[in-house]
C-alpha cells in the first residue's frame, strides 16, 4: 500500500490549470464575458507577462490563510492553506479536508507530504513547483506569444472585490483561463480553466481567505516536526540533461518548451524506484512526461486517463513505460506523446 501511495504522489505533481480556442487565428469569446475594445486589449497585451509575474509574486510574498476548493470534472475537493514568509524562508501548509487525509508542508525547497492513515511521510525536494495561488511557470516571454489578456470588471469572490481577467489562447493548442485577483496586491483568489467554447472544465477558488495574517510559530514548529511512528521515505530529485537520458522530441509543439528534466529516485519497502520527469510549459500550461522501466510496474496502467481537463496518455517504448500528462487539449497532448522518441 505504501508503494502505491508514493507512486501516486510522484505522478500527481501538475498544477491545476488549462484550456482554449477553437480555430487557428482569433479564439472565440468566452461566454458571459464583456467585450473589450482593440485599444484596451493592445495595452493589456503589452503588460501580460509583467502582470502575471505580479500575480505570482503576491502569492510568494504575502502572509495568508484560507480554505479553497478544487474542481476537476465531477471531482471536488476542499483543502486548507497557510502561507507565511518567515525570516528563515517560505513556509506553506496544505491539508485536505475531505477524502483521504493528506498534509503537505513545504519549507523553502523541501516538501514533506504525510498520510496519517498510513503513518507515512514522503520527503521531496520539489524545486520550482507552481500551485494555486501561484501561476506563472516561466518568465521568458512565452506567455505573450501564446496568450492575450482581456481585462474585466470587479466581481465578489471569497468576500473580496476582485478584478476579473481572461487569458485567451492564440491557437487551438492550449486552453484559456479566467482569473480573479485582488486589485491592490494582485493575489489570485479564483482561477477557471476554459475550453474552446468558454465552458469551465476545471476551477480552483478560495471560499475563505485572510490576508496579512500573523505567522503562528507554534503551528510552524508542529508542522515541521516529524511525528513518531511514521515510515519516512525520501525522494531524491536531481536535475539532469535530456540528452544524457537518451530522449528527445522528434518534432516541436508550438509554444511548448522544456523547462526542466529531473531524475526522481527512491527506495520504497526495500525496492528501488526511479522515474524520469520531463517538464514542458508554454508559460502557463504544463505537460509532464514520465519515463520509467516497464519492469517496475506492478499493476496494469490504462492507456488513457482523464480527470476534468487533465489527461494522461501512457504507452510502452521498448523497455520503458511512458506517461504524458497535462491540462491541455487532447490534440496537444497526443502530439507531444507521439513525438517522444528514444535517441540512444
Amino acid at each position: 500500500m505504501h508503494r502505491a501511495v508514493i507512486i501516486g504522489a510522484m505522478v500527481a505533481v501538475l498544477p491545476m490549470t488549462s484550456a482554449v480556442a477553437g480555430a487557428m487565428g482569433n479564439p472565440p469569446q468566452p461566454q458571459g464575458h464583456a467585450q473589450v475594445s482593440p485599444q484596451a486589449d493592445a495595452s493589456s497585451k503589452e503588460g501580460l507577462e509583467q502582470w502575471l509575474q505580479t500575480v505570482s509574486a503576491a502569492a510568494r510574498s504575502l502572509n495568508y490563510s484560507g480554505v479553497f476548493i478544487t474542481q476537476r470534472g465531477e471531482e471536488i475537493s476542499t483543502s486548507s492553506l497557510i502561507h507565511y514568509v518567515l525570516p528563515q524562508g517560505h513556509f506553506e501548509r496544505i491539508e485536505t479536508l475531505d477524502g483521504q487525509r493528506r498534509i503537505m508542508v513545504s519549507f523553502n525547497d523541501q516538501v514533506r507530504t504525510s498520510w496519517p492513515d498510513y503513518r507515512l511521510t514522503l520527503i521531496d525536494n520539489q524545486v520550482g513547483q507552481a500551485s494555486f495561488p501561484r501561476l506563472l511557470k516561466t518568465t521568458n516571454g512565452e506567455v505573450d506569444r501564446n496568450y492575450r489578456l482581456e481585462r474585466g470588471g470587479l466581481e465578489r469572490c471569497a468576500g473580496y472585490e476582485c478584478r476579473m481577467s481572461t487569458l485567451l489562447p492564440r491557437d487551438d493548442l492550449r486552453w484559456g483561463y479566467r482569473l480573479w485577483s485582488l486589485p491592490d496586491s494582485r493575489l489570485l483568489v479564483k482561477a477557471q480553466t476554459l475550453d474552446a467554447e468558454g465552458h469551465v472544465i476545471d476551477q480552483v477558488a478560495f471560499t475563505e481567505l485572510k490576508i496579512n495574517v500573523h505567522p503562528r510559530q507554534d503551528l510552524v514548529r508542529e508542522s515541521l516536526h516529524q511525528p513518531p511512528g511514521y515510515t519516512v521515505e525520501k525522494m531524491k530529485v536531481v536535475p539532469v540533461s535530456l540528452s544524457s537520458q537518451g530522449w528527445a522530441l522528434s518534432s516541436q509543439v508550438p509554444g511548448f518548451k522544456t523547462v526542466g528534466v529531473f531524475r526522481r529516485s527512491m527506495s520504497v519497502g526495500g525496492k528501488s524506484s526511479e522515474v524520469l520527469q520531463w517538464l514542458l510549459s508554454d508559460g502557463l500550461a504544463s505537460v509532464s512526461i514520465f519515463v520509467q522501466p516497464a519492469a517496475d510496474l506492478t499493476e496494469p496502467v490504462p492507456s488513457e486517463q482523464r480527470i476534468g481537463g487533465t489527461l494522461a496518455l501512457s504507452r510502452r517504448i521498448g523497455e520503458s513505460w511512458l506517461t504524458v500528462m497535462g491540462a491541455v487539449p487532447e490534440r496537444t497532448l497526443r502530439r507531444i506523446s507521439e513525438a517522444v522518441v528514444r535517441v540512444q
